[in-house]
Formats: structure tokens, sequence, C-alpha cells
């Protein structure tokens, strides 16, 4: 009994990070080819290296090492990279402005 209270903190600790992992899971970087200017911002920005360039230079991404971090899409000068379909850039503006 003394330590319940650090297995229900574990627990709790637990599915928090599994709920993000998941989350990330379900909604990974995303390119729009039309918009992408083989720039290679997302590229160098991306801390697990989830994102190439192909031979047409545009835009790859990983989704099995995707983390959904936003980085990419920050770095994106055309914000041809998104998360869930929404620009990060944009999403934080809107987030400011409300």
């Amino acid at each position: 009994m003394k330590h319940t209270r650090l297995f229900v903190a574990l627990a709790v600790l637990c599915l928090l990070v599994g709920c993000a992992y998941a989350a990330a899971k379900l909604m990974p970087a995303v390119v729009d080819e039309n918009k992408c200017i083989s720039c290679g911002a997302c590229v160098e920005k991306c801390p697990v290296g989830a994102i190439s360039l192909d031979d047409k230079g545009i835009a790859v991404v990983d989704k099995d090492k995707c983390t959904a971090c936003g980085k990419c899409a920050k770095s994106c000068p055309v914000e041809a990279v998104t998360i869930d379909g929404a620009s990060v850039a944009a999403s934080a503006g809107q987030a400011r402005s409300g």
C-alpha cells in the first residue's frame, strides 16, 4: 500500500505517453507536392530523420518514423508541410489571435 500512489502515477504517465505516441502516429506530417520547392529545410529540421527528398526533389515523409512534432512544418517557407492537414504556422497564428 505504501507504493500505491507511485503505481498510480506511473500508470497515468504511461497512459499519457501512449496517447501522445498514438496521436502522433495518427497525424504524421503531410507534404503537398504541388507546393514543395525542394529546399530541404524540412529534411534538416526533422529530429528523427523522417523526411527525405525523392528523385524529383519532393519531400517525402516516412510515416513510421514521424512523431508529428511539427518542426518540419514550421521550417517550410511555403507551408507545403502540414500536420493533420493544417499548417503549424497557421495554427499558431490562430491560437495567438483567438
